[in-house]
């Protein structure tokens, strides 16, 4: 391990970047630290023993507090390495190429980090040339989770909740952070907070967003909810396939015109 800040101190927040090969993307991601407004936090870098440059590019990199280059089983077990080095009460990931939205975003969110377990804003989505703030639900349910999640990037997590409930697992290639939300929100029900603001802008680029991935991303959230919700599932899945006939239903011709000459039994 590498460490340019010598004193062992406690931070509020540790903000973790994972890396591998993606010099370009780390470039950004740099930037967007050294640019908040306020530093008053502990950052973090893990690299998978990258040969792009990376290495010297952290090496030059004077705000750094810790990092390490090393060979890693995947990003997940990258961003457990960062969890074993961090200090902070709450941690953030932002991995190489994801950026915080604006200079202003780590000085906004210090004073809304008021012990909630997760603590959750929404995010900016970047491709090349196009950009699109995401907005998720102020409440966040299981049917939430069946198909979607909320962005690591723009949620801050309580530390303790790794140490109470399990690092992210490595099982899962793709999606061990929805994995980890999912088991500590919806099945242990831990304190939840929304916040209004954009946190972080994530790269639509990643491995997450990459249509390729689909079939295992779907195929690993599958796997998860039957370990944990297997007697739930099929009811909830039974369920959500008769509001999408309904909502079909809805949306016809017939279902309209009937509306329209005022029969009461179909609206």
């Amino acid at each position: 391990m590498q460490t340019k800040n010598k004193l062992e101190t406690s931070h509020q927040l540790s903000i973790i970047t994972v890396n591998l090969n993606n010099k370009e993307g780390l470039s950004k991601t740099l930037a967007s630290i050294a640019n908040q407004s306020c530093q008053d936090f502990e950052y973090i870098v893990i690299d998978g023993s990258s040969t792009d440059g990376s290495v010297a590019l952290i090496q030059d990199t004077s705000f750094i507090d810790r990092w390490i280059s090393e060979k890693d089983t995947g990003v997940y077990d990258a961003m457990n390495k960062g969890i074993a080095l961090a200090t902070g009460s709450y941690l953030l990931f932002l991995n190489s190429g994801d950026q915080l939205f604006d200079h202003t975003v780590i000085e906004n969110a210090m004073p809304k980090l008021t012990g909630e377990a997760i603590i959750y804003g929404n995010l900016q989505q970047a491709w090349t040339d196009t950009y699109r703030i995401h907005y998720f639900p102020e409440k966040l349910t299981f049917g939430h989770f069946l198909n979607q999640t909320i962005g690591h990037l723009s949620t801050f997590i309580r530390s303790d909740l790794f140490e109470k409930y399990g690092l992210y697992e490595t099982e899962y290639k793709i999606v061990a952070d929805w994995a980890f939300f999912t088991k500590v929100i919806v099945k242990e029900n831990v304190s939840v907070k929304y916040i209004p603001d954009v946190v972080g802008t994530f790269d639509m680029n990643g491995m997450s967003s990459d249509p390729v991935n689909f079939e295992q991303i779907n195929r690993e959230r599958r796997q998860f909810l039957r370990k944990h919700f297997g007697r739930f599932l099929d009811d909830y899945e039974q369920h959500e396939n008769t509001l999408q006939i309904l909502k079909r239903i809805q949306s016809s011709k017939g279902f309209r015109w009937l509306k329209a000459l005022g029969v009461k039994k179909f609206q």
